[in-house]
C-alpha cells in the first residue's frame, strides 16, 4: 500500500492550486524534501463547467476545463505530486495514518488530508468530520467543515468552496495556498513562501 505524507482529495482549481504551491516548496526547500503527494480526483469539479471572464491571469472567456488542465500541466512540472483519476469512497483513521480506499479497489495511505471535494455533499464514508451548511447559498444541500484556518483537526486540512468561501476562482485558488502555506508551517515551523527568482 502506497503511503503518502499529504492525500489531497478533490483536484479542482483549490486541491491544485494547494499541490502547485506544495510542489514549489518540496522542490526548492531543504526542509520539505523528500515529502510525498497524492491527489484524487474523480473528474466532478464545478469549475469543468463554468467560463471565467474575471479571475486573475486568465484570459476572458476561458473555459473552467482549460483552466484546470493549466493548473495540473503545471503541477505535474514539478515531478512531486502523483495525480490519480479515482473517486474516493471512504477514509479510515488508524493510529496516525489515514486509509484512503478508492471506487476502484484500491488503498493508499496518507499522514495527513486536504479535502477540496467542493460543496455539493459529503459522502465519503468513514471519517467523522464537522459538517454545517454553507453559508453563502440558499441552497440547504451544500455542505461545508467547520475550520481553524483551514485546519479542521490534527492532521486534516481543508480548502476550496468546503471551507465555506465564496465561489470564484481568485476565492477558491486562495483558500488552497493558503492551506498549502499553513501545511508546510505544521510540517517544517517555519511559514514558507515561494515567490519567483
Amino acid at each position: 500500500m502506497k503511503k503518502y505524507d499529504l492525500a489531497i482529495i478533490g483536484g479542482g482549481i483549490s486541491g491544485l492550486s494547494a499541490a502547485l504551491i506544495l510542489s514549489a516548496g518540496i522542490k526548492e526547500k531543504e526542509s520539505m524534501k523528500g515529502k510525498s503527494i497524492a491527489v484524487f480526483d474523480a473528474g466532478g469539479s464545478d469549475a469543468l463547467k463554468a467560463k471565467f471572464f474575471n479571475a486573475p491571469g486568465l484570459k476572458q472567456g476561458t473555459s473552467g476545463k482549460k483552466a484546470i488542465q493549466k493548473l495540473t500541466k503545471q503541477v505535474e512540472s514539478y515531478g512531486v505530486v502523483e495525480l490519480f483519476d479515482n473517486r474516493i469512497v471512504e477514509i479510515i483513521k488508524e493510529n496516525e495514518f489515514f486509509i484512503i480506499k478508492t471506487k476502484k479497489d484500491k488503498e493508499f495511505t496518507a499522514s495527513n488530508l486536504l479535502l477540496a471535494t467542493g460543496f455539493r455533499s459529503w459522502d465519503i464514508k468513514g471519517l467523522e468530520l464537522p459538517i454545517k451548511p454553507f453559508t453563502r447559498t440558499d441552497n440547504s444541500s451544500r455542505v461545508a467543515l467547520e475550520h481553524t484556518e483551514y485546519k479542521v483537526s490534527d492532521n486534516i486540512y481543508v480548502c476550496g468552496l468546503l471551507a465555506d468561501v465564496s465561489s470564484h476562482y481568485p476565492i477558491v485558488a486562495g483558500t488552497g495556498a493558503q492551506a498549502a502555506i499553513n501545511i508546510m508551517y505544521d510540517w517544517t515551523g517555519e511559514w514558507i513562501v515561494i515567490h519567483d527568482k
